[in-house]
């Protein structure tokens, strides 16, 4: 007979079960795609991912490569990445519909002059024109357009805003330039040493050193530091992070030098009236009780019977 356990009747073996597969998704359309990368490049833009950004724009550009926003969003982004020629090529193509945008490239590649051309058709009621020309003008040394600019910008500008403070601080340097140009540089030449003045500058020789710093000294510091160093250095008093807790500097006792060495071999007094014994500690391992001298001595034999 088997020893192997009876089945029991009635109970078929499981068998595993043959999922089927999930129908594919179905492809997103045009308009579901734009709308799904606009709203992934709001938020790429606002957390300041401005490379996936521009990777989003060209996702947006090849579904629609004339989509107006697509193309402003991504001149916003490679102005604000200094990717300035990337700008100038898209602008190549429609430079009227992006105006500013080429100018303000232009200005950032040190071609002022091309785009102060560019700009003199603009709107002269746009704010961001108005701070564009105003540094243009600036830039090429036409402080007194730059200054009338700014002061127009100033007029208009709320005082509850940074931009506010930004343009005083423009006007301070431009007015500052302004009155070099015009009175400044009269006040320099006059005070220019008389040898230079009736002959060229090639000619003259070099101007003397003057020291233009003076440093106010007091009469009572050098009393005061002979003072403080006949007088001994105060100790300087022990780190705070280097005093263990609850340890008061000065009043609590200073530890047992001897704490690191073991008890039965230390010579400090032990306890009250307990005095440490001298000559060596005790038994340790490995140690061995001393031989006794076999001399007889008096009475060491005594009791014993001889056999």
């Amino acid at each position: 007979m088997s020893n192997q356990p009876a089945r029991k009747q009635g109970k078929a073996p499981l068998k595993s079960k043959k999922y089927a597969k999930a129908a594919p998704k179905p492809a997103l359309t045009k308009e579901q795609k734009q709308k799904k990368y606009f709203s992934s490049l709001c938020d790429q833009i606002e957390g300041d991912h401005l490379e996936n950004a521009l990777k989003t724009t060209n996702k947006l550009l090849a579904l629609d490569p004339e989509d107006p926003d697509a193309l402003q969003a991504k001149l916003f982004l490679l102005l604000k990445t200094s990717k300035y020629q990337e700008a100038l090529d898209i602008t190549d193509k429609t430079p009227e519909t992006f105006r500013f945008e080429r100018a303000y490239a232009l200005y950032r590649m040190q071609r002022e002059k091309d785009a102060e051309d560019l700009l003199k058709d603009a709107d002269s009621q746009d704010r961001a024109v108005l701070f564009l020309q105003a540094q243009i003008s600036y830039r090429l040394g036409d402080y007194a357009v730059a200054l009338e600019t700014y002061n127009t910008l100033l007029s208009t500008s709320n005082p509850a805003l940074e931009e506010y403070s930004d343009i005083q601080t423009n006007i301070a340097a431009t007015d500052t330039n302004l009155n070099f140009l015009q009175t400044g540089f009269q006040s320099s030449i006059h005070s220019l040493p008389p040898n230079l003045r009736g002959q060229k500058l090639e000619e003259a020789p070099l101007p003397a050193l003057t020291q233009t710093h003076v440093t106010t000294t007091d009469a009572t510091a050098g009393v005061a530091d002979a003072n403080v160093d006949n007088q001994p250095a105060k100790p300087k008093p022990p780190r705070k992070s280097r005093v263990p807790k609850g340890v008061v500097p000065g009043v609590t006792p200073p530890p047992d030098p001897e704490r690191w060495i073991k008890k039965s071999e230390r010579t400090r007094v032990e306890g009250p009236g307990r005095k440490k014994k001298a000559g060596g500690g005790g038994a340790t391992q490995g140690s061995t009780a001393p031989e006794q001298t076999s001399g007889k001595t008096g009475g060491s034999n005594k009791g014993k019977k001889k056999k």
